[in-house]
C-alpha cells in the first residue's frame, strides 16, 4: 500500500474512534452554557444518574412543538402512575428567539409546573452539538425554525437507549 494511502486510513480511522469516544460521553458532556428558564446556569451532568427523557423545540412553534409539549406531559404523567422516576429537558432550538424568559412564559402558558422539566437555552454552537448528538435536524425558513419531531430516552449515563419519531408513537415506548 502507498505511504498516502496508509496515512489516510490511519486519519480516517483516527477520526472515526474520536466521533465514537465524543459521543460515548453522552449529551452530558455537552458544553454549553446552557441556562435554564430563570437564567440560571444548568449544568446538564446533574442529569446523569436518572433516565432522562430530552428533546428539543422551538418556541414559538405552533405546530410540531405543541404536540411535543403534548407528549411530553403525556409521559409524565404514565411514568408518575407507573412510579417512574424520569427527568425532562427540552433545548432551544433558536437561540435569538429561545431565551430563559420565553421559556419562563411557555411553561407557564403551559401549565407546566413539573420540577424535574427543565428548558434550557444555549448559544448556536451547543445547540448544533445538541442536536446532531439527539439526531434531530432542523433548518431556518425567512424567520421560522423548521425541525423533525424526535424525543429521546437517555440512559443515567446520557447514552440515547431509544426514541419516539412520530406524533403517532406510542410514549410508554419511552419508559425505561
Amino acid at each position: 500500500m502507498r505511504p498516502f494511502l496508509i496515512r489516510h486510513w490511519i486519519s480516517a480511522i483516527a477520526l472515526a474512534c474520536a466521533a465514537g469516544a465524543a459521543q460515548a460521553q453522552g449529551i452530558y458532556s455537552t458544553a454549553g452554557p446552557w441556562l435554564d428558564e430563570g437564567s440560571k446556569l444548568f449544568r446538564l451532568e446533574t442529569e446523569a444518574g436518572t433516565y432522562t427523557v430530552v428533546t428539543m423545540a422551538y418556541g414559538a412553534c405552533q405546530r410540531v412543538c405543541s404536540t411535543t409539549v403534548r407528549k411530553l406531559v403525556e409521559l409524565h404523567a404514565l411514568a408518575e402512575r407507573r412510579h417512574v422516576d424520569l427527568n425532562f429537558v427540552v433545548f432551544g432550538l433558536d437561540p435569538s428567539a429561545d431565551k430563559p424568559s420565553d421559556w419562563a412564559t411557555f411553561r407557564a402558558e403551559r401549565h407546566l409546573p413539573y420540577a424535574n422539566l427543565q428548558f434550557l437555552s444555549g448559544p448556536p454552537s451547543a445547540t448544533q452539538r445538541v442536536a446532531a448528538r439527539l439526531g434531530i435536524h432542523y433548518w431556518r425558513i425567512d424567520d421560522h425554525t423548521l425541525h423533525d419531531f424526535r424525543i429521546v430516552l437517555l440512559s443515567p449515563s446520557g447514552e440515547i437507549v431509544r426514541s419516539i419519531n412520530h406524533y403517532d408513537d406510542d410514549v410508554a415506548d419511552l419508559l425505561p
